[in-house]
């Protein structure tokens, strides 16, 4: 019996140390050191400082433009006036709001219209992208590397239309004045996915070898904390499956090119945003990862390259990729992967090791919300689909309680005439268990179970973005935020907004509670230090679950109280037999 209670409280105390030192401990550590860098260092006039550009083949010479060292300079400007003061095509859809900047041609200006930036009313839009001239630089571009004058980002452009509309494109010229004419078509899908036609047209009198790439280049990393669930930072897909490269990994290495030869992409990912690059999946192409730094700041670089190739004098050669920026919605994400046949771009989503019990928790919620349109709701379906899956598993676990909980008169007279004799009082207590025919260890398994599927939830709640800003009823406007209405400040009527382990909402508590009542129906322990430690346990588990997102925490509190109800009915009917 001890053995088994070391065992459960082990179990436990590893849920607390996971939770926990991310949350006391990781988190604010790393929040501490991002406050304490410099201030972001602006890129230059000519270009932004990128790093291991891929190489291009022995007949493609030249670098991807802005490659050079920059020049810093002051801006004072805001982003919006650097937006309205320049020439731009308008990209007006469904779904983004933004412009392209007829100087350069970069995607520097998207917003999401879907998506706002807090629950609040009247709250601004996502504004996903950001121009070099601005704070917090965030772009991306698509050019030509290779032999004659290639448009950069200095060059201006003509354009045949001044806006760009879903499921429309837009046709933007250049002439090098040297033989050299550079069309580019842009078009949009009704979602996030753009495609970029790239033409050049060689009227010189000479053969040119010319290559195509894509590069993102963002300053500094993501606003929101980073958590161990979670990657967010520079992702690629090539010849190995997906690579996840965390912001850390690239402070001291400089991955190597990855050559790729049967599809692949590389991005940016966020917690619910994803920029991409995307080549054409039927060529060859080389991606590189990169971190820079100027006067302090940080810079990341994302870029891809093709294989070059040799234009003839009056040839001409048409080139095509595709760049997405926008959320990382389950269902797009997979239309991309397997409609548009774009390799493993659904795996821009992290589900996690548990992901063969993650996607389908996923796609259960889902379905319950297309039953009840609430996705609070659906966690509490979700959960009685989930207790009456396992219920097998929990009825022998009740049963075998149930019995434990009558034996305890007769362990506590083992306990008395051989207390001092580990040894035997072991070989007596198994005699006992076969004498009674009970199993210590039934209790077990139903925690194996639960623990894989509460961290899948967790994880579902946490990357995917349909529970993002999802309302439950009355003061639960988001379901992937923590519990705003908090006890330790009277639900506000404190002036005084506690943070961190003092952030404790009145769903919390209440799980504590239900908690506190499920154990009290668990035979005590024999070892009086146990007994102290899981009395303790719904305390620290209303600190711990404070800090994570309602959803869970209704879950938890929901699974308790379906927990008591089912043990209750089962310890009674054992009671009941054997009485």
């Amino acid at each position: 019996m001890e053995e088994n209670r070391n065992f459960i409280l082990a179990i436990v105390l590893t849920i607390v140390i996971l939770f926990g030192w991310e949350y006391f401990y990781g988190a604010p550590q790393r929040e501490a050191e991002e406050q304490a860098l410099p201030e972001q260092a602006m890129p230059s006039e000519q270009g932004e400082v990128a790093a291991g550009v891929p190489e291009m083949n022995a007949d493609v010479g030249g670098t991807i433009p802005g490659m050079a060292a920059p020049v810093v300079r002051e801006f004072s400007e805001s982003r919006e006036n650097v937006v309205t003061a320049r020439n731009n095509v308008v990209i007006d859809s469904a779904r983004i709001k933004g412009t392209i900047n007829l100087k350069g041609l970069r995607f520097d200006d998207v917003s999401l219209k879907d998506y706002h930036q807090t629950v609040e009313e009247n709250s601004p839009i996502v504004t996903l992208l950001n121009p070099s001239e601005a704070a917090k630089a965030y772009f991306a571009e698509f050019g030509w590397i290779g032999d004659g004058k290639r448009p950069d980002a200095n060059s201006v452009w003509t354009a045949d239309k001044t806006v760009l509309s879903d499921n429309d494109s837009v046709t933007f010229s250049w002439d090098n004045g040297e033989g050299l004419i550079f069309n580019r078509e842009i078009s949009l899908d009704k979602d996030y996915m753009f495609t970029v036609k790239q033409r050049v047209q060689n009227n010189s009198v000479e053969s040119l070898a010319m290559a195509t790439y894509g590069r993102i280049y963002r300053e500094g990393r993501s606003d929101s904390p980073p958590l161990f669930i979670l990657h967010e930072g520079p992702i690629r897909v090539g010849s190995d499956g997906k690579e996840e490269i965390s912001y850390k990994d690239l402070e001291d290495d400089t991955y190597p090119a990855d050559e790729v030869e049967d599809g692949g992409w590389a991005g940016i990912t966020d917690k619910n945003w994803l920029v991409a690059v995307i080549p054409n999946q039927e060529e060859g192409f080389t991606t590189n990862v990169s971190r820079t730094e100027q006067n302090g700041g940080e810079q990341f670089h994302v870029n891809f390259a093709t294989n070059g190739v040799n234009i003839p004098p009056g040839g001409n050669i048409e080139k095509t990729a595709r760049f997405f920026a926008g959320a990382k919605e389950v269902g797009l994400l997979e239309h991309y992967t397997e409609d548009e046949g774009i390799k493993m771009f659904d795996y821009a989503i992290d589900w996690g090791w548990f992901y063969f019990i993650t996607k389908p928790i996923y796609f259960g919620l889902h379905f319950f919300y297309g039953i009840v349109g609430n996705f609070g709701i659906a966690i509490l379906l979700l959960t009685v689909v989930v207790k009456a899956i396992l219920f097998p598993m929990a009825n022998k676990q009740y049963e075998s309680m149930g019995k434990m909980k009558k034996l305890q008169p007769k362990m506590q007279k083992l306990k008395e005439k051989y207390g001092d004799d580990r040894a035997r009082m072991q070989q007596e207590t198994m005699k006992l268990y076969q004498e009674e025919k009970v199993n210590p260890l039934a209790s077990c398994l139903p925690i194996f179970i639960q623990i894989p599927i509460f961290f899948s939830l967790y994880k579902v709640l946490y990357v995917t973005i349909d529970m993002r800003q999802a309302p439950f009823f009355g003061w639960i406007k988001d379901l992937s935020a923590p519990d705003p209405m908090l006890v330790t400040n009277l639900f506000g009527l404190i002036p005084w907004e506690p943070t961190g382990f003092l952030a404790i909402g009145i769903l919390p508590v209440f799980m504590g509670v239900t908690m506190y009542f499920q154990q009290k129906l668990n035979p005590p322990m024999q070892d009086p230090v146990q007994q102290k430690i899981f009395a303790f346990m719904p305390i620290i588990f209303t600190f711990i679950l404070a800090g994570f997102s309602v959803g869970l925490v209704i879950y938890w509190t929901w699974n308790n109280i379906l927990t008591i109800c089912q043990q209750w009915v089962i310890m009674r009917r054992v009671a009941a037999k054997e009485a």
